[in-house]
């Protein structure tokens, strides 16, 4: 990790996470980035040895808000987010495997987008199983969806027959000292006064923010990820 004024030189190439992945792919490995506002506990989980299931013995069954609430808490890297198709898989009862779809929060040219997919075991055909499913009963024309490349290779959406397109790797903001992290994209949506100080520039006395130097000055160092990859799946008609 590295910024302007806290190590006192400039932030590192902006692809320089990403060029990392590439050389450990093409060298056979496979390369986890693990960023300070990542949850270290559930980073640890992908490279635990977890008990190993086949999605023939699992019932599959949708899922209640609540239950994939706890679920996506406690298993996802990213946390809950709401999605109103929550289809699961259970092995003797007990949830094991998850996956969510609701319509896209950020391209409108596609019908559906694949919001969450976890499990809390190793579950053989378990993306397979829950996919045909929702393609089975929602009969989607279109689906769209995005794949942390810092963390994932997104070889399963390309089992489930997506494309997979790499884009550049995304700035976000980080402060040691406070915790904060923010996206670059949420810091230009909102800007900074709002973001940092929940009021408009003008109570800053601002007539706009600069943004990046109020980051800075804020004690923010900027990074750049790995990239995200963006998953596309049309069906013939």
């Amino acid at each position: 990790n590295s910024s302007v004024g806290i190590f006192n030189r400039d932030p590192l190439n902006m692809y320089y996470h990403q060029n990392k992945t590439v050389k450990a792919v093409s060298a056979g490995y496979r390369c986890i980035h693990v960023f300070d506002w990542d949850d270290k506990y559930k980073v640890a989980q992908l490279l635990l040895p977890r008990e190993t299931i086949y999605a023939r013995h699992c019932e599959i069954s949708l899922v209640s808000l609540d239950d994939a609430r706890n679920f996506l808490t406690k298993y996802h890297l990213q946390g809950y987010v709401k999605a109103d198709i929550r289809i699961g898989l259970f092995y003797d009862g007990e949830l094991v495997s998850l996956m969510t779809f609701d319509k896209p929060r950020y391209n409108r040219n596609y019908e559906y987008e694949l919001i969450r997919y976890c499990s809390s075991k190793n579950i053989i055909g378990g993306a397979e199983k829950l996919f045909s499913y929702f393609v089975r009963e929602y009969k989607p024309k279109s689906i769209i969806s995005y794949c942390d490349l810092a963390k994932f290779s997104g070889e399963v959406y390309s089992k489930l027959g997506f494309v997979v397109k790499q884009n550049k790797p995304s700035k976000h903001w980080y402060n040691p000292k406070t915790k904060q992290h923010f996206t670059d994209n949420l810091l230009r949506q909102q800007g900074f006064s709002r973001l940092i100080h929940k009021c408009d520039a003008k109570d800053d006395n601002l007539d706009s923010d600069n943004n990046h130097l109020l980051m800075l000055e804020a004690g923010f160092f900027e990074i750049y990820d790995a990239g995200q990859a963006t998953c596309t799946l049309t069906f013939e008609k």
